[in-house]
């Protein structure tokens, strides 16, 4: 599968053209009511299970303010992972004909970072600890190392859009946080597409440089898998669950015990397939995966 350069010359335009300062982008209050829910309860990690009607109001809307921490979070440490990757990767020979693009992609996902950053900091008075996007540490080759960071880093795009367009096209939510995650919404759609050119492209690159393919194809298939099971277990955050003070009055013994209840919950399997079933569809139809069951990540 060879680059589509009209879609790039596409995101190129419509990049441009949906320019905006983000530092006058957004008004910034001084606050967020108590009152007020961070983001819809069917986004709660406690959603689909018994627990989420054991919450009250103001439980439900304490929880869903550290799981938007958390998102934000994923987010910031997301785009540090990938902007140091690609400020390394951008003048190599085989980006030469998308280094454009990749400024533009670089300098959006800045102003990403910082708006989530501000976000957490302002209202929130933290960022949790960073992640580590599973990138070119687990590749055998320099190829695979590029594949897997750009796999990793879609995957983790449209891991969190999901979240992003929920949240940004839901009545009852604080203005600045639909604000910030409709705009994430609308830029990550133009590198979601980007991200879908390059994979395909670069898994070619890895087979074509392999000795043995097939061996290649089924670490990948094990690798991206792991990708998948790796962020499905970012969205439980235990730290999550202390903060918004909800681990003790479900009858947990800390956030950790709260964490892995919900992570293997039954109920829990069908939000993950939701929340991942277009990432998983698309890898599938590529070919990068075989027999990928999200239920039984």
């Amino acid at each position: 599968m060879e680059i589509d350069y009209a879609r790039i010359g596409r995101l190129m335009t419509l990049s441009k053209g949906r320019s905006h300062d983000p530092y006058e982008r957004f008004e910034w209050p001084a606050r967020i009511p108590d009152d007020q829910p961070w983001c819809s309860n069917d986004l709660l990690t406690t959603y689909g299970t018994p627990l989420q009607a054991q919450l009250d109001a103001a439980q439900q809307i304490r929880l869903s303010k550290w799981e938007a921490v958390n998102f934000f979070s994923l987010n910031v440490h997301g785009i540090k992972g990938v902007l140091n990757f690609v400020s390394r990767c951008i003048y190599e020979e085989r980006y030469a004909d998308v280094s454009e693009y990749l400024h533009v992609f670089m300098g959006e996902e800045n102003f990403h970072m910082w708006y989530f950053a501000k976000a957490c900091l302002d209202y929130a008075g933290k960022i949790y600890p960073s992640i580590q996007l599973q990138g070119d540490a687990q590749a055998s080759t320099p190829e695979l190392g590029d594949l897997y960071m750009f796999a990793s880093t879609l995957i983790f795009e449209e891991f969190v859009d999901y979240y992003n367009h929920k949240v940004g096209t839901t009545d009852g939510i604080t203005e600045i946080l639909k604000q910030i995650n409709y705009q994430h919404h609308v830029d990550e759609s133009r590198h979601v597409s980007f991200g879908r050119e390059m994979v395909p492209r670069l898994y070619r690159l890895a087979l074509e440089r392999a000795d043995d393919p097939d061996a290649i194809r089924a670490e990948v298939s094990h690798t991206v898998t792991n990708m998948f099971r790796y962020f499905i277990s970012l969205m439980y955050n235990p730290a999550v669950y202390a903060d918004a003070q909800v681990y003790e009055p479900l009858g947990f013994r800390n956030g950790n015990a709260m964490r892995n209840a919900l992570r293997s919950h039954p109920a829990r399997k069908a939000v993950h397939e939701q929340w991942f079933k277009r990432s998983a569809s698309y890898f599938t139809k590529q070919g990068l995966v075989t027999d990928l069951n999200l239920a039984a990540l």
